[in-house]
């Protein structure tokens, strides 16, 4: 059964494509059938920064390179003190940017009714980590620059967005309703920036020789 699991089309990529995909309808969801506000949208927005640099961090630490494991530990230290750093600047950044859907009041209480959202993220996140990159061996030829060096890009890029937008654009209009804008940014940035990690996903994997399937 377990290898029936591992070898699903769903999982024979070692960054399965249909998890962007879930986190948005996670989050659509939210928005049309649950009715949020927009505290649970941005809150789960942190949640998946935070999943996404501890993911990244574990599969750097693991991945052989097809070398001993111990071989490539020691330049693995030194990526991870860096990625530690450098993933806490992420989070923190993405705080800053949209930390004023917090600012302009709403309903809190909408807060304690997302922990099922705020667990199916995690527990996505897990499988998509455990099965795709541990199970099918995908953490053995792993290059570890590659394993952090591609999520936090996508992290750079997606605050990039968000600092121009929130931090800039959406100010010089104070008749709009910040928070809103805010909240609808977040959501279409955060899935034009994924969809573009999508398609430049290959050209980066040759730039740094990697064979099908093992990013």
């Amino acid at each position: 059964m377990a290898n029936f699991i591992s070898h699903a089309p769903l999982f024979l990529q070692n960054r399965p494509w249909w998890l962007s995909l879930l986190m948005l309808l996670i989050t659509l969801h939210g928005i049309l059938i649950l009715k949020w506000n927009l505290q649970p949208i941005v809150f789960l927005f942190w949640w998946e920064v935070i999943l996404l640099v501890s993911a990244s961090l574990i599969r750097m630490l693991f991945a052989m390179n097809s070398e001993p494991f111990r071989k490539t530990l020691l330049s693995k230290i030194g990526l991870l003190i860096g990625g530690v750093f450098l993933g806490g600047t992420f989070i923190i950044f993405s705080v800053i940017f949209t930390f004023t859907v917090f600012k302009d009041g709403g309903d809190y209480k909408s807060l304690s009714n997302i922990s099922v959202q705020k667990n199916m993220m995690t527990l996505s996140y897990i499988i998509g980590l455990v099965v795709p990159y541990f199970a099918n061996g995908n953490y053995k030829k792993a290059n570890p620059i590659v394993e952090i060096i591609l999520p936090f890009l996508h992290l750079l890029v997606l605050l990039a967005f968000l600092q121009v937008l929130t931090m800039h654009i959406i100010p010089k209009y104070p008749q709009l309703e910040q928070a809103m804008w805010i909240g609808v940014s977040l959501v279409v940035v955060k899935f034009i920036v994924e969809m573009i990690f999508a398609r430049i996903k290959q050209p980066f994997k040759r730039v740094f020789g990697i064979k099908n399937g093992n990013a």
